[in-house]
């Protein structure tokens, strides 16, 4: 079995994709204490340390896991400043130009492990602005980087390691999950005649050619979360019965494959709706906005409607739901029920994200709520496991 490690692990999305792919996590790292302790309890052959990487060189991150050869390593350094909220949410907190954030140097301290391990392969994850933010210069500076990895300086060699191009941003509705969100995966490998290739998509939403329409349909957000508890607003209960057993979709029964015969499922947390918002859910409709309601509803739980137009949002039962980000955290609005007047649970959040029932959530509700909206959905992390794995065999 292939080992791997997974750098800003945080709750293990990404390292969960993986093992259903048949690799092996034996490492991660991440700087927050119940975001580790979720990757922790929910990889057992991983040791998880929580800690600053700045503060671990990768000798010491050695010897804490053991000898063990490490054939990948993934992760997603934090991308605070490549994405169009953090950008502007850094500027106005600093008042400096994002490009001076220290956390723009992140993927260094990940190059560091690339070069003191030498995986076969390694992807880092990121949300697509890495490409282009700073028209181009961090990443291109990172291509760089990472192709004179192991080239000796004294001789006019190229190093040992390649950058499958082009990098792919991929949407992970393609993969069978329930969400549209697209990501950035670079991968790299040791150079050789067998090449890496990126997984082919399993399931059909927007795409434009003919042959992608013959896939299986996209997953909805109702065939996603339509077997979960019966809840309410303000749900207390972290483990509770689900609502059915019968007739379950195929999404439906490999979410629940994990859990084995277990006839409940943990995390069903939901957070209290404000008084105001409660009077406000009721109008709205499936796949509706703020600014779709009349003004006089709008009144009753005002924002500034320049900047805040699609402040609320109703999930559409028959659609895929839009990206899940950690701003679920705060407060939910944008993840309005499709059918209740209240925001998704923590585990409904999950279901759209792909984690499986078995996967658990350590840590109060917003700390849950957040581990599950910043993390990398299983399935797309499967299906680039298993390109893994594929070129690992061939290589």
């Amino acid at each position: 079995m292939y080992n791997f490690i997974d750098l800003f692990c945080g709750a293990g999305g990404f390292s969960k994709g993986l093992e259903l792919a048949g690799l092996n996590c034996i490492g991660g790292i991440d700087n927050i204490e119940k975001t580790v302790e979720t990757h922790a309890f929910n990889h057992k052959n991983s040791t998880s340390i929580c800690r600053d990487i700045r503060d671990v060189p990768p000798e010491e991150f050695a010897k804490i896991i053991g000898t063990r050869k490490i054939d990948v390593i993934i992760g997603g350094p934090p991308c605070p400043t490549f994405s169009t909220i953090g950008d502007a949410k850094i500027r106005s907190v600093t008042g400096k130009p994002t490009s001076e954030d220290p956390r723009n140097q992140l993927f260094l301290e990940y190059l560091k492990y690339v070069d003191y391990f030498r995986p076969e392969i390694f992807v880092i994850e990121n949300v697509p602005h890495f490409i282009t933010k700073y028209k181009g210069k961090i990443f291109n500076m990172a291509i760089e980087m990472i192709e004179s990895i192991g080239k000796d300086k004294n001789v006019s060699n190229k190093g040992i390691y390649e950058v499958i191009k082009p990098v792919q941003v991929i949407n992970s509705v393609y993969y069978g999950v329930p969400q549209t969100r697209k990501r950035m995966m670079l991968v790299a490998h040791k150079k050789s005649q067998n090449k890496f290739q990126y997984p082919e998509a399993t399931h059909y939403y927007d795409q434009e050619d003919i042959e992608s329409k013959k896939l299986k349909p996209c997953i909805t957000v109702g065939e996603a979360i339509g077997d979960l508890p019966n809840i309410t607003d303000n749900w207390r209960i972290s483990e509770v019965e689900y609502s059915k057993n019968n007739n379950l979709t195929e999404y439906q029964k490999l979410m629940r494959s994990g859990n084995y015969n277990s006839k409940s499922v943990k995390n069903n947390i939901c957070r209290l709706t404000n008084e105001r918002a409660k009077k406000v859910f009721p109008y709205m409709t499936q796949g509706s906005i703020y600014m779709d309601l009349p003004k006089e509803i709008r009144q009753i739980l005002p924002f500034r409607e320049d900047i805040f137009k699609d402040r609320l949002k109703r999930l559409v039962a028959d659609q895929p739901s839009w990206t899940v980000i950690a701003h679920i955290g705060m407060d939910g609005y944008m993840y309005i029920h499709p059918t209740e007047n209240r925001t998704l649970s923590v585990r409904e959040a999950a279901r759209i994200q792909s984690f499986t029932d078995d996967f658990e959530f350590i840590g109060n509700q917003q700390q849950t709520y957040v581990q599950v909206g910043n993390a990398v959905p299983p399935l797309l992390g499967k299906a680039i496991g298993e390109s893994i794995k594929e070129y690992l065999d061939n290589k």
